[in-house]
């Protein structure tokens, strides 16, 4: 990217859009209208990962999971991150030191902050919030209060109110929460808003207890969470290969663990893998420190196809779609552009190991279907079918085993995974219960039986 210098400003210029959602049934994803809410600003303001807030390559177009929400009486506008790997929720403090940063200190620079004093629904807790995120702590108080999201209203949400200064942003986990906070979809469905704690991502859209059949195409394979004793339970599950061109990169190191992280908008794997990727592709410059390695763009083939393998289901994609060009560089003479230099977006994973040995994050979400079923710990993977036009197929997924319409195994017969439950899945907490619906809370969604969609 161009500096930290642009990655601050382009922070600065986000703006709420309380009109970007209405409770309507639409025929296609839409996208949300956040200005300037595209590459790695927005991933590296949320969650410190120790990346380089410099990294060339992170300046693309990948989907940025947001949305707008409310919270607290009277509403006050949050514009929060949708993070399928964390296990909190938390929003920005209005007296947190961070908001100073920004020109428009009351809002947090067009983020939204909360102000505990001013709702009249609030109700601080006694327990303290505090999360450890990579080595950087955050800590705060824990807080009730209502929250509004896509036409839904949570009238006693659990939420951690950040109020020491950190490199993070207003955040609402989608997975498994813990002892002490509630991820968004279980709450939602302890509400009785869903009939289970599941959702569903594909492109720019996030559909809350069921499935879209409109949007994928061909099965839609299940597969079970894999627990990893020394990694805390997330949404992962086992790789059994990548290729490129058909030809298998350390084929040997497979099955591996791979976790679905919206919040980086890379993917990473292990060294072996990054190295015979590298390698295949002609990439023949030495990683540097954050696993990033860079290669002419024209030795890269214009076919190339690249491939994930998931038991019975492969995905293939252009290669390009996981290639970025450099960024404009800062110059005495002005801005240069090298647009022979291209940056490979899968990268060695260096600093991300702490979520498991794959990290897929959002240029590899944004071009899948996926549904995550946190009641039976499964996920379901799909072709996405990028075709817009078709009307939506809304189908709940209902609770108990098999509740997502459709899916089948996607195991291979020689292969098993292996259940996340040994690592405890917290008990469904009421104490986000109460939830009602609501017309003209200024969100986009749609609302078919218990389901509701959220177009980011």
């Amino acid at each position: 990217m161009r500096s930290g210098l642009a990655c601050f400003l382009s922070l600065a210029g986000v703006a709420l859009t309380n009109a970007a959602f209405g409770v309507e049934k639409r025929h296609g994803p839409a996208v949300l209208a956040v200005p300037m809410v595209r590459d790695t600003a927005p991933q590296l303001s949320r969650r410190s990962k120790g990346v380089d807030v410099s990294l060339k390559n992170e300046e693309v177009n990948y989907v940025s999971y947001v949305a707008n929400v409310t919270f607290g009486t009277p509403p006050q506008n949050i514009l929060a991150y949708f993070d399928t790997w964390g296990n909190g929720c938390w929003l920005y403090s209005v007296d947190n030191s961070d908001c100073d940063l920004y020109v428009d200190h009351a809002s947090c620079g067009g983020y939204g902050a909360y102000n505990l004093t001013a709702s009249t629904t609030a109700k601080r807790l006694d327990d303290e919030f505090a999360y450890d995120d990579s080595g950087a702590m955050t800590t705060g108080d824990f807080v009730t209060d209502v929250l509004k999201i896509g036409g839904v209203k949570v009238d006693t949400m659990k939420m951690g109110i950040i109020t020491e200064p950190i490199i993070t942003a207003n955040t609402l986990s989608l997975g498994y929460g813990n002892a002490s906070s509630i991820s968004l979809t279980q709450a939602l469905a302890d509400a009785g808003t869903i009939n289970s704690p599941a959702f569903s991502l594909w492109g720019q859209t996030a559909l809350f207890g069921g499935i879209n059949k409109a949007r994928y195409y061909g099965p839609l394979y299940t597969f079970p969470i894999v627990k990893r004793s020394d990694l805390p339970k997330a949404l992962r599950v086992n790789m059994d290969g990548i290729s490129i061109n058909k030809t298998s990169a350390a084929s040997t190191t497979f099955p591996l663990d791979a976790v679905f992280d919206t919040a980086v908008s890379m993917s990473y794997v292990p060294k072996s893998v990054a190295q015979a990727l590298n390698a295949q592709i002609g990439n023949t410059s030495v990683p540097d420190e954050h696993g990033q390695v860079n290669f002419s763009c024209s030795a890269m083939g214009e076919n190339s196809t690249i491939e994930f393998k998931f038991g019975k289901l492969e995905f293939q994609f252009y290669l390009s779609q996981f290639v970025s060009q450099q960024s404009d560089i800062a110059t005495n003479d002005g801005w240069y552009s090298d647009e022979e230099t291209c940056y490979f977006t899968i990268c060695e994973n260096v600093h991300l190991q702490y979520e498991g040995s794959i990290v897929l994050g959002s240029n590899f979400m944004s071009t899948v279907y996926a549904v995550f079923d946190l009641e039976n710990d499964e996920i379901s993977l799909a072709n996405l079918n990028w075709w817009e036009h078709n009307p939506d197929d809304i189908v709940e997924i209902t609770s108990g085993k098999n509740g997502v319409p459709g899916a089948k195994s996607g195991a291979s017969e020689s292969k098993s995974g292996t259940s996340g439950a040994e690592n405890g899945t917290p008990g469904a907490t009421k104490a986000s219960a109460g939830t009602h619906i609501e017309k003209g809370l200024g969100m986009m969604a749609v609302l078919v039986g218990a389901v509701v969609m959220l177009n980011l």
